[in-house]
């Protein structure tokens, strides 16, 4: 008798069938068919846990935002122990450009997936929605360090929405060049540089203010 898969792992299964095809077929080539059969799991399954390909890209862009936010969070522990606040705050600032452009976010599914979520977002209110979600994160991230270092909060606040541009349009030239690999090396030392840059253009002098 064939092992019955807890729900949980099934559905990881279909989410990752789900970035498969999107790499394989594009978002428009992509279709409940084309999932189940990357996944091995019937037609009616997966309508059973998922209903709809829009449902189905949906829950790939909580994946990749979930793998984000925890490769973020592991860069931090692994980096800050034993650091100045100054220091730390200067390590979280290169963490979060290290986790943008880390090797799971330069996938061929990854980077497929999130440029069909961007053009998507467009149309959709619940992938606008996860769009602000995504890049709210990012910006609180970077000013949350910022403000350890800056003088003032304006100070923090543009020097925050200047790196997330820049790691944002960095990463979508960087998908989308002839030679990717070596474009997300340049381009992660671009932003470490802009943020060194920003810090000794201030002397790291810390926030003074709450104007």
């Amino acid at each position: 008798m064939a092992k019955i898969k807890p729900q949980n792992q099934r559905r990881e299964e279909i989410v990752q069938a789900t970035l498969k095809s999107i790499e394989l077929y594009g978002l428009s080539g992509t279709t409940i068919k084309t999932i189940s059969t990357l996944a091995g799991i019937s037609v009616g399954l997966i309508n059973h846990h998922f209903g709809s390909k829009q449902l189905l890209l949906e829950s790939a862009v909580r994946h990749l935002l979930e793998q984000l936010k925890t490769g973020l969070l592991t860069n931090f522990r692994g980096h800050e122990a034993g650091l100045s606040t100054a220091a730390s705050a200067r390590q979280r600032l290169h963490s979060i450009v290290e986790t943008n452009f880390a090797s799971f976010q330069q996938s061929s599914s990854a980077s497929r997936t999130w440029l069909c979520f961007w053009a998507e977002a467009a149309h959709s209110p619940e992938l606008s929605r996860l769009q602000q979600v995504n890049s709210r994160r990012l910006r609180s991230n970077l000013l949350y360090s910022y403000r350890a270092l800056l003088p003032s909060r304006q100070d923090a606040v543009n020097a925050a929405e200047m790196t997330a541009a820049m790691i944002d349009g960095f990463w979508l030239r960087s998908t989308l060049s002839n030679s990717p690999e070596q474009c997300f090396l340049a381009a992660e030392q671009h932003c470490k540089t802009y943020i060194d840059q920003v810090i000794a253009g201030f002397g790291d002098t810390g926030h003074s203010d709450e104007s």
